[in-house]
């Protein structure tokens, strides 16, 4: 067995695996033997922290910067990211496009202040951090006023219904720019209704909404996760070049509907 390191430049000197209280519940840290620190928020795995701002542990934070590369950024984009969590996909961004804005909201308040303690995020104004429900993030926003929507909130291991609904997303299509992208982490089951509900509320949105995961969670075999990637224009064939050369097995769904 692979002798486990500790992730010494990663919140040096907080506790690993004991959970600390925030405030929707927990959060525990434990290091990885490939130099990785992962962020278990109410006993689920939300996220990991590297010293690396480039390397995304998470497969579905690789489809979601896959997405945006395909995408093509513009030059001084504003992102809205929702479920900030510890700003692990942030980060990244910002890394990757040094003259992006990045809006992090989420929904417990304590949170994204100790990931400011435990890591290098960016400064405001290029990485701002507030409390806020998802919601109300998006419904709140100035129409046109977005370039990229990120969505990655959960209630456990759930999308929450609040944001997987039509309000949700005719509020996030009011918010972004003509050309604007949002993708979305979806949550999946089999046989489940709340990821059926969250693809025809895009599709309804957006004219052209495509998903990307695992092949077997895309056609409701197991238990998973698929991002929605939604735009008035959407380039398949970048996302399948994507997919054909991914690491994992990875599919690409223009018509996938939960």
């Amino acid at each position: 067995m692979a002798k486990r390191t500790r992730a010494t430049s990663i919140a040096p000197g907080v506790p690993r695996d004991v959970s600390l209280s925030i405030s929707t519940g927990s959060v525990r840290l434990s290091d990885d033997s490939d130099g990785s620190t992962t962020v278990w928020v109410n006993g689920v795995p939300s996220s990991t922290m590297r010293a690396d701002a480039a390397v995304l542990d998470f497969e579905y934070m690789r489809h979601f910067a896959a997405a945006i590369g395909a995408w093509g950024p513009p030059p001084r984009m504003l992102a809205l990211h929702v479920g900030a969590g510890v700003c692990t996909m942030a980060r990244h961004l910002a890394a990757a496009y040094p003259d992006s804005r990045h809006i992090a909201v989420d929904v417990d308040a304590a949170l994204p202040e100790l990931a400011r303690e435990w890591w290098d995020l960016p400064r405001s104004p290029q990485l701002r951090i507030r409390q806020q429900e998802g919601l109300k993030a998006v419904a709140t926003r100035h129409p046109e006023s977005l370039d990229l929507l990120l969505r990655d909130a959960f209630a456990g291991d759930t999308t929450p219904v609040t944001l997987a609904d039509d309000t949700w997303w005719g509020h996030a299509a009011r918010a972004m720019r003509p050309d604007g992208l949002v993708v979305a982490n979806v949550g999946t089951v089999p046989g489940g209704t709340t990821q059926r509900q969250d693809a025809l509320a895009a599709r309804q949105a957006f004219r052209t909404v495509v998903a990307v995961g695992e092949p077997a969670v895309i056609k409701g075999r197991r238990r998973g996760n698929v991002v929605l990637v939604a735009s008035h224009e959407v380039d398949v064939d970048a996302l399948r070049r994507y997919a054909a050369s991914a690491p994992l097995p990875t599919g690409v769904s223009p018509d996938w509907t939960g």
